[in-house]
């Protein structure tokens, strides 16, 4: 695994056309490993809305001598270099650096994303919740370095939970996931598979490469294209919750593909939804 930067910015509002930034927080870390820290608050150049100030903390007396956002983003880019940026929603964060001119280039890696993939039943996924249900010690708390501190454990957290999926169920994930443009979770799964990539796939009918397909649903080759139906045909909505229910034929089937009882969790949220 290459090195990472956990990255948090508090701005003066939500739109990097016409809001500033504030505070900047970065970790760069390896693994649980934290290499280095990088943190100043920025004086935006204009008043912060009370709002702002009563959800960060951050007034405009503590940023009155803080550095202008251009005297500090040389240092950052140093800081940052080529290596992926990880944030929570990130592609907020990385919207105020690019109108900046910074980390065009650098792989946009999303804890949110990731943990929508792997926490189905979280309920809630903003960065304190999601702290919280993953049992996560450091508190969020609006501020840029402790918040970069919380998507650093939040990922750990997540990386171990997708080192201990079934091989089979983490490779399609990634061969799917590498056809989806801009989905920003893909980097944590991709990198778990390459560090398992030795394991043996055991799934009959997978392909030895990891991009074998999950289930042993046989695909025709050359197979004609779909037709629209010439009839519309009605679900029968108590036959489709019977489905769903335990013991129907989504239970079975999954059950039956991983002999666990994990997906009963997932069941249950598919079945409230």
């Amino acid at each position: 695994m290459e090195s990472i930067v956990a990255l948090d910015i508090e701005t003066t509002g939500l739109n990097p056309e016409g809001d500033a930034i504030t505070e900047i927080g970065a970790v760069r870390f390896l693994g649980r490993r934290i290499e280095a820290e990088w943190h100043t608050l920025i004086n935006p150049g204009r008043r912060i809305p009370p709002e702002i100030t009563q959800l960060t903390g951050i007034t405009d007396a503590m940023v009155r001598g803080a550095p202008m956002i251009h005297d500090v983003l040389e240092d950052l880019d140093y800081f940052v270099g080529d290596a992926p940026i990880l944030g929570h929603n990130v592609r907020f964060d990385l919207s105020f650096y690019r109108k900046l001119g910074l980390f065009h280039h650098n792989e946009p890696m999303d804890t949110y994303e990731m943990a929508a993939i792997l926490l189905p039943t979280a309920g809630r996924y903003n960065l304190g919740a999601l702290g919280q249900f993953l049992g996560v010690l450091l508190p969020a708390t609006h501020r840029a370095l402790d918040d970069a501190k919380v998507t650093h454990a939040i990922f750990t957290k997540l990386y171990d939970i997708a080192m201990d999926l079934p091989i089979e169920v983490l490779a399609e994930i990634v061969r799917l996931g590498d056809k989806v443009a801009h989905w920003n979770g893909y980097g944590l799964f991709f990198e778990v598979l390459r560090t398992r990539s030795r394991e043996k796939v055991t799934r009959r009918g997978s392909s030895p490469e990891y991009y074998g397909r999950l289930f042993d649903v046989p695909v025709e080759p050359n197979a004609p294209p779909l037709q629209s139906a010439e009839q519309l045909l009605t679900l029968d909505i108590e036959e489709v919750a019977a489905t769903l229910e335990h013991g129907g034929a989504f239970s079975r089937h999954f059950k039956h593909l991983f002999g666990t009882e994990a997906f009963t969790l997932e069941l249950n949220w598919y079945a409230d939804f």
